[in-house]
Parts: structure tokens; sequence; C-alpha cells
């Protein structure tokens, strides 16, 4: 169901760059988007697509008529809290929502499209391997990089995410914040190892189906369970990362003047508004 986590990701990242128009662009052509990149991975017969059309019609009519108002409320909350730097009790309160909507729409898509997975063929779930495996050689070159390399990658990844929130940031404080940024750890190897370790679970039940039978319940224990055998072993490494992460981001917030983070405030506004208007496309 990453498919559904790219359109949104893909929204999120057009209104997080301010780009309103291309933001309801990307909404309202998400159910096309989303079905490209599943029969890309799939290469469906005509008769599941046609099934798969109707799904994501239904499944993104909920979604603008029950999600929308909810993304609506985060960003107000988010405006909210960065106004006077923000806490790292706050971050982890914001990031709790973030994961609660995911889980809710990842639990929607599931209801939607579950029984689609039931129709694959042997040849079908092959192909989705293979596709699987083009899309994680960023993660293996990642990996094969060295401790220094991964940690400059890292470190600049997140420096540039700060800076496009607050603005530029002078020598003094550049600095500091690169400093700060080293201490939150590396969780790509983690990140990747619970990815390899839920697709083999998928995959396993998807070659079984025809066989032992499949429904729903099972996708759910897989994609969205956090009892999971891959989710509880994953769970340590992301619970430090978001402690050290929030921590983080708490101390640099503190250092930004006022100016800076009505900067943030102000985006947040805005993109609050951007998806108000999405929400009366409906």
């Amino acid at each position: 169901m990453k498919y559904f986590r790219k359109s949104l990701y893909a929204l999120t990242f057009l209104l997080l760059t301010g780009c309103g128009g291309l933001a309801d662009m990307a909404y309202n052509n998400a159910p096309n988007y989303v079905a490209g990149e599943i029969d890309d991975a799939f290469d469906l017969d005509p008769a599941q697509s046609d099934q798969l059309d109707n799904r994501l019609e239904q499944f993104f009519v909920w979604h603008r008529n029950e999600e929308l108002m909810r993304y609506q409320q985060f960003l107000d909350r988010a405006a909210l809290a960065a106004a006077d730097g923000i806490s790292a009790t706050e971050v982890l309160g914001l990031r709790d929502e973030v994961f609660v909507a995911w889980n809710r729409a990842l639990d929607k898509a599931i209801d939607s499209l579950g029984d689609l997975a039931v129709s694959l063929s042997d040849e079908q779930i092959e192909r989705f391997e293979r596709y699987y495996r083009e899309r994680s050689e960023e993660f293996h070159d990642y990996l094969e990089k060295s401790e220094q390399q991964r940690e400059i990658y890292r470190v600049n990844r997140a420096y540039k995410r700060l800076e496009n929130w607050f603005g530029e940031f002078d020598y003094p404080l550049d600095d500091r914040i690169h400093e700060r940024l080293r201490q939150i750890p590396d969780i790509y190897r983690p990140w990747f190892e619970f990815r390899q370790r839920r697709h083999k679970a998928l995959i396993a039940a998807l070659r079984n189906a025809s066989t032992k039978g499949f429904d729903q319940s099972q996708l759910r224990r897989i994609l969205v369970d956090p009892d999971s055998d891959h989710a509880r072993a994953f769970a340590p490494a992301r619970e430090a990362y978001w402690q050290a992460y929030a921590t983080a981001l708490e101390d640099i917030s503190s250092w930004m003047s006022d100016q800076q983070r009505q900067r943030v405030v102000s985006r947040l506004q805005k993109y609050a508004r951007i998806v108000e208007r999405l929400r009366g496309q409906g």
C-alpha cells in the first residue's frame, strides 16, 4: 500500500513548497497516479484495472470527505505549537497524529482494495518482487557508504529541510545546527530491515492466497498491526530516533529568532488554507 503513501507524500511536498495550484492538480489526479503505480508494479489485466479504478475513486471520495478536515486541523495545531518555539513533547504529539492518520488511511485502503490482492497471479506477484527490488536500490546504495559518508548525507538532508522552513542561517548558527543534527541516530538500517521483513511477510501471504485463502485481516496484521514481529523489532530504534529528533528540534527551534519562527507559522497557516480549499472542491 505504499502507493497511497507516495501520492500523499507528493501532495504534502507541493503543500510544503507553497504550490497551491499544483497541489490542487496533484490531489485531484491522485487516483490516476496511484492506479498507474499499481499497474506498473503488477501489470493488471483489464478486469483488475476496472476494479482498481472503482475502488480508488471510492477511497479518495472518503479521503476528501473525512481526512482533509483533519489535515487542516493538524496544520493549525502545528502552527500554534511553532509560534513560541516547538517543544519535544509537541513534536512527538504531532508525530503521533501523523502516524494515526496514516494508519487510518491504510486501514481504509485495505478495506477498499484488499480483495484485489486475492486475484493476483504468480506472474504478477513475481513482477511485484522485481519492482520492489528495483526501488530498494537507494537504500542499498546508502548502506554501502562509509559511516562518515552516511552521517554527512543525513545531516545535510536534515539541515536543508530546516533551512527550507526557517530560512537561511548565519555562520555561527550554521555550525551549531550541524553539530546538533549529528547527535540524531541513524535509522536507515533498522528502517530498511523493517521494510524487508514486512515485504517478505506480504509476499508469503500473497503466494499462499490461492491455497490457504486470504482476507483483509491478514493484510492488517502485516501492514498495520504494531504487534507484528517486524513492527515490534523496529519499535525500539524508531522510538530512539524520534526521541532524539524531537529533542534536537526543540533545541534548534529555541535558537531561532521571532521572525524565523513566524516564517514557519505563516507557511503552516498557508498550507491549512490550501487544504481547506481542496476540501471545498469535493
